[in-house]
């Protein structure tokens, strides 16, 4: 006569099983080898053996296991004498389940009989619930912002970098980064991002860019170009957001602080003698370490020139007419700026303001 002392254990991945009882370390890693997962066994106390064969769980009510949206556990019988076994869900048999091993991956109360080689069966085993939970998928979403390391002026233009990295651990969806542009700073274009779409908003002075998927571990950039308005310190911040929690909101924002000099070379000179624009003075000049002027007629002749500027130019022996500038600067991080333009010589005229 037949009479097996069956088990059921689980297969799960970080998780133990405790006197026909489940423990989990975290619930979101149960998984099973039918979908590809890892798994680590821990095995159930064997079934006491009775005058009446059964098949299941330790001496225990029907167990609660639950597992993610998309992943599995693996049932696993075990019966001295089995050759074969039949499984069910819900008290219904399940179609070609007849293994040992079962990889339930649907909500429902599975249950288990053994077969010996004669066909005999064993008693229906308890029952182990499977609760299948929507899971909730988190993005670690960060953001950086960086404006060029060289010296800015007024009224040049410089670059933003925006930078947008998924830290995991999973896919991000909808990702939304804003960047409201400061009222010191003047928008002048955007280059074309790694990923998604970025577009300007005039009327908020907003640069909003979309990506609709960043997976785990991908970056993307953006450049921003700008104008300095203002001279001083000026402040940008930028966000970042999406369609997932996010784990970690700390990094979803970053300010990036410019010291705009406020050097400025103004394009008319008027030596009139009304004592005022009589000579080229150029603010800001003294925030540099050094400089040097050289002012070209429009044959490319040098009309002057004077290593660090004493604001003492006056254009004369030179006709009226526009002669072009090249002024470096170095900066205080030992670095060498150059500027170009042009200035408009006018004599016996009144000056322009």
């Amino acid at each position: 006569m037949f009479t097996p002392t069956p088990y059921l254990r689980l297969l799960l991945l970080k998780g133990i099983l405790l006197f026909g009882r489940v423990a989990y370390a975290q619930e979101a890693g149960v998984s099973g080898g039918g979908n590809g997962g890892s798994s680590g066994r821990a095995e159930s106390a064997a079934i006491r053996g009775s005058s009446a064969p059964t098949a299941g769980l330790a001496a225990a009510a029907t167990q609660e296991v639950r597992i993610p949206k998309g992943a599995s556990v693996t049932l696993r019988a075990g019966s001295q004498g089995a050759s074969s076994y039949m499984w069910f869900k819900d008290g219904e048999a399940i179609s070609g389940a007849s293994q040992a091993e079962y990889a339930a991956g649907e909500d429902g109360v599975y249950t288990v009989l053994a077969y010996n080689a004669e066909g005999c069966s064993s008693d229906m085993s308890e029952g182990v619930q499977v609760i299948v939970e929507e899971s909730t998928i988190a993005a670690d979403l960060r953001i950086l912002k960086k404006s060029e390391d060289r010296q800015v002026v007024v009224n040049q233009t410089f670059d933003y970098w925006l930078t947008v990295s998924n830290n995991g651990a999973g896919e991000a969806s909808s990702v939304f980064v804003t960047d409201i542009l400061p009222q010191e700073l003047e928008f002048e274009q955007l280059d074309l991002p790694d990923l998604g779409a970025a577009d300007y908003e005039t009327a908020t002075h907003t640069v909003i860019w979309k990506i609709d998927a960043l997976e785990e571990g991908a970056t993307a950039s953006l450049k921003i170009r700008v104008k300095a308005l203002q001279a001083g310190w000026i402040e940008n911040t930028a966000t970042v957001g999406g369609s997932q929690d996010d784990p970690d909101p700390s990094n979803n924002i970053s300010i990036d602080r410019k010291n705009v000099a406020g050097l400025w070379v103004p394009n008319v000179v008027t030596p009139n003698g009304d004592g005022k624009n009589d000579r080229l003075q150029i603010p800001g000049l003294g925030n540099f370490v050094e400089n040097e002027l050289v002012i070209l007629n429009r044959w490319g002749n040098h009309v002057f020139e004077q290593k660090g500027y004493q604001h003492n130019w006056t254009g004369e022996g030179l006709n009226e007419g526009t002669y072009y500038y090249l002024l470096k600067v170095k900066t205080a991080g030992g670095s060498w700026q150059a500027f170009k333009g042009y200035i408009t010589l006018l004599r016996g005229r009144v000056n322009a303001d």
